[in-house]
């Protein structure tokens, strides 16, 4: 296995989806053009279990039952993202900025319904790949955030991405927007609450 540096520029861009549906909100890393990987992908950890997304919200995300996208079947976090996940709610109650601790009071309330998905959604823009690594969106006034385990068959993202992630996409569930405005965005929540 290698690793590849991606650098951590995480936005957002909205998917597609029926005008009167809420759109989620994608975090992206962005990486260089690269070769796929083809056959020499690991396994799948035959320990976790992906299971379909509902049927809300597949018509959100465009997924299909025969759909293929990695977006389409999410699996609970494994006991060390959890658990991770879970700290990184109590460590922001406590950190020094308010916004922060509103962060880290909303990942504590909204953390048991977190979910995760394989790997990332790969896209093109010109020669640069981009990986849609976590996305949020509402549904019936719950929140949904999810966070992709990996960036491609071969590379894992670290639990450092994962909660870089998780800041990002939470932040939406308080209002964060992905252009400045008025008040922080969810790259100021991710980059500013690490």
């Amino acid at each position: 296995m290698f690793g590849i540096a991606v650098p951590l520029f995480a936005g957002c861009s909205t998917h597609r989806a029926p005008a009167d549906a809420p759109v989620p909100a994608w975090s992206l890393s962005i990486g260089p053009a690269m070769a796929d990987a083809g056959d020499a992908a690991p396994a799948a950890d035959p320990s976790v279990e992906y299971e379909p997304i509902p049927d809300d919200a597949a018509a959100i995300l465009g997924c299909s039952p025969a759909s293929a996208s990695p977006i389409c079947a999410v699996a609970l976090p494994t006991a060390e993202e959890d658990s991770a996940f879970r700290a990184e709610g109590t460590r922001l109650a406590a950190h020094s900025d308010a916004r922060c601790r509103r962060l880290g009071e909303a990942i504590s309330a909204n953390e048991p319904a977190v979910r995760m998905y394989r790997k990332a959604l790969v896209r093109w823009s010109g020669p640069t790949r981009m990986y849609g690594v976590g996305h949020a969106y509402e549904i019936d006034d719950a929140w949904r955030v999810r966070v992709a385990r990996r960036l491609d068959d071969l590379n894992e993202r670290t639990l450092a991405e994962k909660l870089r992630t998780l800041r990002h996409e939470m932040s939406h569930t308080i209002g964060a927007t992905e252009t400045p405005g008025s008040g922080w965005t969810a790259e100021d929540y991710a980059s500013n609450c690490g």
